[in-house]
């Protein structure tokens, strides 16, 4: 899952990994994956250069063979569970949030997503652990949060704990994720809750099916490296969108659709879905389907 960088190899310039990246070819993976004859006609090098690279790369980025016992050991001992600090969410969650997994929040406009990223966000940092926002809306802002802890009773101090990236296109996206990967690796950033807040805005700017596709298995690709290797627990929002089919005054005639497609729907682990006062879960891997909890807004946040 490593992606392509200029120090991995002296013939991956710049230059390269640009024409590379125009066409979604962002990691080792998808390079040593790709047929010779398509990077060469994507880039300026020649076979034999090519060659040159794939073998450097499957020599330094071959996986380590390890038993399922070992593996199973290791996994346990990184997992982490996180509560979310709404009594409510917790009880149905089991303890809270488990980190290794996706969580969806899904929901009509202005239901309430972000202010339930804003709450876990606010709780979360409060238990002395880094959490990073991505905000492709523009919703987030240093004076709401504020405001939620002087309600609180809680010094502003904790914000040192609350990373913030706001960005626009689905490159940046995929680009900030392997951001955070090498911030991990490198800076030792000691992060337990990822939350992107939110996919369509990035996933409908474009009609090109085949480019978003491409772009939303190499996110996919990405958040599940995220959460299962480094053990990160991510929440992402998404959008419910309500149809009408026939009459208007027929509430059979609607219905309503989760957003991203049918590539998306099998992603996240725990889907939820928030409702006026109350949060159910609609899927999930490991927690009861169809399990609700109250949920009530005021100016510290969710509980």
């Amino acid at each position: 899952m490593a992606r392509l960088q200029s120090n991995m190899h002296d013939l991956l310039t710049e230059e390269v990994l640009k024409a590379l990246f125009s066409k979604n070819i962002y990691t080792v993976l998808k390079f040593i994956q790709a047929e010779i004859k398509q990077i060469g006609s994507i880039t300026t090098l020649q076979y034999k250069d090519i060659v040159t690279i794939r073998k450097h790369l499957l020599n330094k980025h071959s996986a380590v063979v390890t038993n399922a016992l070992d593996h199973w050991n290791e996994l346990v001992s990184k997992t982490a569970l996180i509560p979310t600090g709404i009594k409510s969410l917790d009880r149905i969650l089991q303890g809270g949030l488990t980190t290794g997994n996706i969580y969806e929040i899904c929901g009509l406009p202005s239901s309430g997503k972000t202010q339930l990223c804003l709450t876990l966000m606010k709780n979360v940092s409060l238990l002395n652990l880094n959490v990073f926002w991505i905000d492709t809306k523009g919703d987030f802002t240093g004076r709401k949060m504020r405001s939620m802890l002087d309600a609180n009773g809680t010094s502003e101090d904790v914000m040192s704990k609350m990373l913030v990236k706001q960005l626009h296109t689905q490159h940046d996206l995929v680009s900030a994720l392997y951001q955070i990967k090498e911030d991990v690796y490198t800076r030792k950033l000691r992060l337990r809750l990822l939350i992107i807040d939110s996919l369509p805005p990035l996933f409908y700017q474009s009609q090109d099916f085949e480019r978003n596709y491409g772009v939303m298995n190499d996110f996919v690709n990405v958040l599940h490296f995220l959460a299962r290797e480094l053990q990160i627990a991510i929440v992402v929002t998404n959008i419910i969108t309500t149809w009408y089919e026939g009459d208007f005054n027929v509430d059979s005639a609607i219905t309503e659709k989760l957003g991203l497609g049918k590539y998306w729907y099998n992603v996240a682990n725990t889907r939820f879905v928030i409702k006026k006062d109350r949060l159910t879960i609609l899927k999930s891997n490991r927690l009861l389907k169809g399990v609700s909890c109250p949920i009530r807004i005021c100016d510290e946040g969710i509980v």
